[in-house]
């Protein structure tokens, strides 16, 4: 869920920092606009990670939903079999 949540925010959060890096190199504050965009690499690198996370779990969950329902089929089939119904 936290990955989730991360992958939304986490652009606003890196158009916000370099938004600001953006004006204070206007301004003059080169030492300044250097961190905020190194904050920004780090949010960038942060969001890469946390949809590259959310995409690994949404793969193992339908892949275990999958697996789940072709387990029970696999089951039912069995059953009718064993009734005589097939």
């Amino acid at each position: 869920m936290g990955a989730v949540i991360a992958a939304l925010l986490m652009p606003i959060v890196l158009g916000v920092v370099l938004g600001l890096a953006a004006l204070l190199a206007a301004l003059g504050d080169a030492a300044a606009a250097t961190l905020c965009r190194r904050v920004g690499l780090v949010v960038g690198v942060l969001w890469l990670v946390s949809v590259i996370a959310t995409a690994i779990a949404s793969g193992i969950v339908a892949i275990d939903a999958s697996a789940r329902s072709e387990t029970r089929g696999a089951s039912t089939a069995l059953d009718q079999r064993s009734e005589g119904r097939v």
